[in-house]
């Protein structure tokens, strides 16, 4: 009996062990991960090492070349993470609005000026992997697809709102276009300000923008009138 007790504790005390490991092993990966997309957004794609990475995620080069096995690997896992998470919250946003098309563009634009997904240096990796030519080859096989989700999304309820709403003159693709342009602007300009960027402001700006073409469904706020008056000082 004693031996089966102490047969139990072992199996037990392996089970912890290995949980604590399988942990240890996340946690790293993550924080690697993390340091990559730090490290892209200071030194570019070309400049980015895993040495680099190793001394801002305070690990080994041998633990990035274990979790990653190439700079490239690392290079790419950062920009799946930017992606996928920018993708989920778009889809999450999408859901919660249902089929009101008012409240679907509305979600879109705090998910794009959301700091979660819209930091700094995770518009940083964005904007390397478009900005440099040997990248953007990748950028394209592994985002262009949801690039594409996401404008044909804007297009879409656009023309909901134009066919809803009577705004037969206006052309649902170049306003989505023009959506999609201001919104890739403000992220250039969150890369440019960094943490001091006007988060506020910029969801102002680009409700302005609908309301000016939508007015019945996007009527200025206070704030958003308060802008535009602005501009015209």
């Amino acid at each position: 009996m004693q031996a089966v007790i102490n047969q139990d504790g072992t199996e037990r005390r392996g089970r912890r062990s290995r949980a604590g490991t399988q942990r240890n092993h996340e946690r790293t990966h993550a924080a690697i991960l993390d340091a990559t997309i730090r490290t892209i957004a200071r030194h570019s794609l070309s400049g980015t090492t895993v040495q680099r990475v190793a001394a801002e995620a305070g690990v080994s080069v041998g633990a990035v070349i274990l979790h990653y096995k190439s700079k490239e690997a690392l290079l790419v896992a950062a920009l799946d993470l930017v992606a996928e998470d920018f993708e989920i919250a778009r889809r999450e946003a999408l859901s919660k609005a249902g089929s009101d098309p008012v409240a679907a563009l509305t979600a879109l634009i705090e998910v794009s000026l959301n700091p979660q997904v819209s930091n700094p240096d995770r518009v940083a990796v964005w904007s390397a992997f478009w900005g440099e030519a040997q990248a953007r080859r990748v950028y394209l096989d592994r985002v262009g697809t949801l690039d594409n989700a996401y404008q044909n999304d804007l297009t879409g309820l656009v023309q909901q709102l134009i066919e809803t709403g009577g705004y037969r003159h206006l052309d649902a693709e170049a306003v989505a276009l023009g959506l999609a342009g201001l919104l890739d602007g403000q992220w250039q300009d969150i890369m440019v300000s960094g943490e001091t960027f006007d988060r506020q402001r910029a969801h102002r700006v680009a409700q302005a923008y609908l309301a000016g073409l939508f007015p019945n469904e996007f009527a200025l706020t206070a704030a958003s009138a308060s802008f535009a008056g602005d501009k015209h000082d």
